[in-house]
C-alpha cells in the first residue's frame, strides 16, 4: 500500500470500564502518596484522571508481539497474498525507529511491505529506517465522577520473601465501575492488519488486565465499543461525504470483529 495516498479511515470508540481497580502510576510521589494515579494537571484532588493513549496503544502492542512470535508453534498467514506474518507486521501498524538494527526477517518484511525496490539507485534503503505509525489512541479521560482510592501496599525481597525494610508504601486505584473514554484512528491500514487490531483487542473486549500492580489483585478492565465508523477510497461518494461533511459509514459491532483475511499455518 502507497501510505502516501489516503486510502482508508477507521474511528472506533467506546469505554474502558474498571471491573476491579485500575492503578496507572503518574511516577510522581504527591501529598505523601507514592504512586498517586495520573492526572491532567498532577492534582489527584481535581478528579481530572486519565489513561495516557500511549499506555493503550503499548498493551495492543505487546498482543500482537506475542500472537506473531516465531517461538510460537503456529504461524498466521495473510489470506489475500499467501504471506507469513511475523513481528515486523507489528511495526507496520504501530511504527517504528532504527529498522537497520532489526533482525533481517523482519528488516526484510518490513522493506517489501513498503515496496523498497534494491534495483534502483535511488530508492535508498536508510529511507526506510523509521516509520510513523498507522493507529493513533487519544488520552483517555474519565467519564465517571469518582474518587480514587488509597491502598496500602509493602515491598517483598524476592530472594528472601521477607518483607523489605521501610518497605511500605501507598498507592492509588480509581474504583471499580469508573469509566474511561475510548476514541482509536486507524488510517491507511490493510485488511489484514485490521484483523489483527480485532486480535489485539479481542481479550480486553471479554475483561482483560491492564495498568499497574497487576500482582495486587487489581487491574481487570473490559472495553466496550459503541460505535465503528470508516472510510474507504473505493467509493467516491463516501470520500465527498468525509471531506466536506465530515460524515464516515457505521459498521455493526459484531460483524466489524469477524476475522476473514488471517488464518493459522
Amino acid at each position: 500500500m502507497d501510505f502516501s495516498i489516503f486510502k482508508n479511515k477507521y474511528k472506533i470508540s467506546g469505554n474502558l470500564e474498571v471491573i476491579t481497580a485500575l492503578h496507572i502510576g503518574s511516577g510522581v510521589e504527591e501529598n505523601g502518596l507514592d504512586a498517586p494515579f495520573i492526572t491532567i494537571d498532577g492534582d489527584s484532588k481535581k478528579k481530572n484522571f486519565y489513561i495516557p493513549g500511549s499506555s493503550f496503544r503499548g498493551y495492543l502492542s505487546t498482543k500482537l508481539e506475542r500472537l506473531l512470535a516465531k517461538e510460537n508453534g503456529f504461524k498466521f498467514v495473510d489470506k489475500k497474498t499467501g504471506e507469513e506474518l511475523n513481528e515486523a507486521d507489528v511495526k507496520l501498524i504501530f511504527g517504528y525507529t532504527n529498522l537497520q538494527n532489526e533482525k533481517n526477517s523482519v528488516k526484510n518484511r518490513v522493506l517489501e511491505k513498503l515496496g523498497y525496490n534494491k534495483n534502483d539507485v535511488e530508492d535508498k534503503e536508510e529511507n526506510y529506517y523509521s516509520m510513523a505509525g498507522r493507529i493513533h489512541i487519544s488520552d483517555m479521560l474519565i467519564i465517571s465522577d469518582v474518587d480514587s482510592i488509597k491502598r496500602d501496599g509493602i515491598k517483598i525481597d524476592r530472594e528472601t520473601g521477607a518483607t523489605k525494610d521501610g518497605a511500605k508504601f501507598d498507592y492509588n486505584v480509581i474504583p471499580l465501575g469508573a469509566k474511561f473514554d475510548f476514541n482509536m484512528e486507524l488510517e491507511n491500514i490493510e485488511e489484514y492488519q485490521l484483523d489483527l487490531i480485532k486480535l489485539a483487542l479481542k481479550d480486553i473486549l471479554d475483561e482483560d488486565l491492564f495498568g499497574g500492580k497487576l500482582s495486587r489483585g487489581i487491574g481487570k478492565c473490559k472495553l466496550n465499543i459503541d460505535k465503528i465508523e470508516y472510510v474507504k477510497d473505493d467509493n467516491k461518494k463516501d470520500i465527498e461525504n468525509y471531506i466536506f461533511k465530515n460524515e464516515m459509514k457505521t459498521k455493526d459491532v459484531k460483524e466489524f470483529f469477524e476475522i476473514k483475511n488471517l488464518e493459522l499455518k
